[in-house]
């Protein structure tokens, strides 16, 4: 029914006299110092964006480039993979693929969901599907996931919806590397195949969320409308803001600047606010935060650069090796939890240390100084490496060069091929052929089987003698909700990236 604009009424000429009179009165008593009232627009706050801190600092947005844990993350909300899964499950999940099977031992099939569709409107085909994950293999980017696809010989796509790998082996592992960040899916018609995109590039994908902005230390999250997959975004906007250590993202809990916090508060901020929720009957912080505790997802690990001078010497990575043995909590590179973990690095006591060599040997440690307290521990290390007497460290923040890097890792999936990728990327020349035999039999075996879980601790045992990827220590992470925030139990990707899917706002 349309609805009339409403019209004055008749009034008669004494009506007309009183409404005079009555407005002579009140000009007479307000006078020219009458203000305006102020508009509704110049008073009405302004609500705050959703808005995700943490310390880590994004370096790529192309997923075929990433290395990192932000960028993993970015990869993970903003890009859709044929297959994904959370942290526990034992079998990747169904993403932008309705089903995938193996027909044969050396063939993968997958096919698409309907009506995919990039960020930008372009269609998402099989032929993307082949354009991204033959592009991610043939950039190579070192540390990115490209070589858990090792076994792809090539990509058949007989039609729009459908896709074929034909292996060149038997790799039960296989969908898990399409799970990964270089399986990712690009649009064919944006990206080159043949170089990495820039950061300052629009980002485009097929995701539960969407790139809207990128500055600063600030990323701009909308919510994809158009995703079909695995798990649809449910808060419209996001911000994700890398913050520059743990006391400003404390200062922002306290002025209730934030909802949720993803990594980078320092081990004594979490004690604080592990305290105040433990006294809380609400089990909140002081500035009604809540705790969401990942078991192991927090790992700490001392790698060997391949390419250092000194990586070649067995006796000094034995006696490094052995200094942390004291301090170590983590005995595999593998960590506990994940699936084939197996004890292989002595924990505790006093471990005997031969210096071989008569000059202190020189060595640089590299570490993230936006990891919560990876100076403090960069420099524990360095007072371990030092008192065994036969070398002099210097610490080295943001160096890729140096010859050990302390890193705070997440592995691109829960798998222990996704841990073990360091090894078997850079085998030392004895250890190549043991290697690539285990190697084989961990793709030979069926999930969950005792044949995975040999061939898996036949790799960490070789890591445990190689002594090039050294296990420091495995606790848990913590994420921090706000009073307008909480956090679904599946909003972390395979490799306990966060997933922006998983967060919600409440009303």
């Amino acid at each position: 029914m349309r609805t009339e604009p409403l019209r004055p009424g008749r009034r008669g000429p004494v009506a007309m006299i009183m409404i005079i009179a009555m407005l002579i009165m009140t000009s007479g008593c307000t006078g020219h110092d009458q203000q305006p009232a102020p508009s509704p627009s110049a008073t009405a706050s302004v609500k705050r964006a959703f808005t995700v801190m943490t310390t880590d600092k994004e370096i790529t947005a192309d997923p075929a480039a990433v290395h990192d844990t932000a960028s993993t993350m970015l990869t993970q909300n903003v890009f859709q993979r044929l297959v994904t899964a959370s942290p526990t499950d034992s079998y990747p999940e169904p993403d932008a693929a309705q089903e995938c099977r193996f027909p044969t031992k050396t063939s993968y099939v997958c096919t698409l969901r309907p009506n995919l569709k990039f960020s930008n409107g372009d269609p998402l085909t099989s032929a993307d599907v082949k354009f991204s994950i033959e592009r991610a293999t043939r950039l190579d980017v070192a540390g990115s996931s490209a070589p858990q696809l090792s076994s792809l010989r090539r990509i058949e796509t007989p039609n729009p919806t459908t896709v074929q790998f034909v292996l060149s082996q038997e790799d039960t592992q296989f969908p898990w590397a399409l799970a990964s960040p270089a399986a990712s899916i690009v649009d064919s018609k944006v990206y080159n195949s043949d170089h990495v995109r820039p950061m300052d590039e629009p980002v485009v994908g097929s995701g539960p969320y969407e790139v809207s902005k990128i500055s600063k230390n600030l990323i701009e999250f909308t919510r994809y409308t158009d995703y079909i997959g695995y798990a649809a975004g449910k808060v419209d906007t996001i911000e994700l803001r890398t913050m520059p250590d743990s006391a400003s993202i404390e200062e922002a809990m306290a002025a209730h600047e934030v909802d949720v916090v993803w990594r980078g508060l320092s081990a004594a901020a979490q004690q604080r606010l592990h305290t105040q929720i433990g006294a809380s009957r609400t089990h909140t912080s002081k500035a009604g935060f809540s705790q969401t505790v990942l078991p192991g997802a927090r790992v700490e690990q001392l790698l060997w650069n391949p390419r250092s001078k000194h990586v070649s010497s067995t006796a000094l990575r034995d006696v490094i090796a052995a200094a942390l043995q004291e301090d170590r909590t983590l005995d595999s590179v593998v960590p506990n939890g994940v699936p084939g973990h197996h004890s292989s690095f002595p924990l505790g006591g006093k471990a005997k240390i031969d210096v071989s060599w008569n000059s202190r040997i020189h060595l640089t440690l590299g570490y993230d100084p936006t990891a919560p307290n990876s100076l403090d521990l960069a420099t524990q290390l360095r007072i371990r490496l030092e008192n065994t007497g036969g070398m002099s460290v210097l610490l080295r923040a943001d160096d890729p060069d140096a010859d050990l890097q302390l890193v705070d890792r997440k592995a691109w999936t829960s798998t222990g091929i996704a841990w073990l990728q360091p090894i078997i990327d850079h085998p030392l020349r004895g250890e190549a052929k043991p290697i690539d035999a285990a190697l084989a039999n961990t793709r030979q075996a069926g999930v969950g089987t005792p044949q995975l879980n040999t061939a898996l601790a036949q790799l960490q045992q070789i890591a445990a003698k190689e002594n090039l990827v050294l296990p420091i220590s495995q606790a848990g992470e913590d994420v921090y909700s706000g009073p307008r925030a909480s956090v679904t139990p599946d909003a972390f990707g395979p490799g306990w990236q966060l997933g922006l899917w998983g967060l919600k706002e409440k009303q």
